[in-house]
């Protein structure tokens, strides 16, 4: 039974190392966004009033998205250090 324990452990660990790298691109998808919509504030008045409007609405939500995914990869980070702990403990008994 132990050594099933063991190996539920390390897949629910490999899971979420993997989930962490989606987040990991997620984050850097809003980071551009951001980007774009800096873009879109900066120059944007130039082509048309309205796009300055589209790259603030823009810049507000990507770095709230931003925050959120960051709030998400620590905690997942700081899950699967647990996880690594609690497996590396049942190693020493």
């Amino acid at each position: 039974m132990e050594a099933k324990l063991k190996q539920s452990y390390i897949q629910e660990i490999q899971y979420q190392t993997h989930m962490l790298n989606n987040l990991q691109r997620w984050l850097k998808n809003f980071i551009i966004f951001s980007s774009i919509s800096l873009v879109l504030i900066l120059f944007g008045p130039s082509v048309h009033p309205v796009l300055k409007i589209i790259g603030i609405v823009l810049m507000i939500l990507s770095v709230i998205g931003c925050i959120v995914i960051g709030l998400g990869f620590r905690n997942g980070k700081e899950n699967v250090h647990k996880l690594i702990n609690m497996v590396e403990k049942r190693n020493a008994k």
